[in-house]
C-alpha cells in the first residue's frame, strides 16, 4: 500500500487501489467484472487517470472494502495552528 499521509492525488489513490486489489488477489478482469465495468477503466483508475467517474470510482472502492474520507478543512483551520497540526498528525490518511 502507498504512503497515504500525503496529499491526495489520483496517482496514489491508484496505486491504492492496485495494491487493494493484488492483495485480494484478483485480477484486473475480476475487479471489472464484479464492478461491471471495462477492464480499460479499471487500468485508468490504477493509472490515477483523473477522468474516471467519481460513481465508477466509488463503487471500486467499495467492493475492495475502501472508502474516502471527507474532512471539514474550514473547521480544522478555525482552531489553532499547534491543534490542527496534533490533529493532522493523528489522522490516518485520506482513506479509511
Amino acid at each position: 500500500m502507498p504512503n497515504l499521509n500525503v496529499e491526495f492525488n489520483m496517482i496514489t489513490l491508484g496505486l491504492a487501489i492496485r495494491a487493494k486489489r493484488t492483495q485480494l488477489t484478483w485480477r484486473i478482469e475480476d475487479l471489472a467484472e464484479k464492478a461491471d465495468l471495462s477492464r480499460r477503466t479499471i487500468m485508468r483508475m490504477e493509472k490515477g487517470d483523473a477522468n474516471v467517474t467519481l460513481s465508477n470510482l466509488l463503487t471500486v472502492l467499495d467492493l475492495l472494502g475502501l472508502s474516502l474520507k471527507i474532512v471539514d478543512i474550514a473547521a480544522l483551520l478555525g482552531s489553532s495552528n499547534k491543534k490542527l497540526k496534533t490533529k493532522l498528525a493523528e489522522e490516518d490518511g485520506w482513506y479509511e
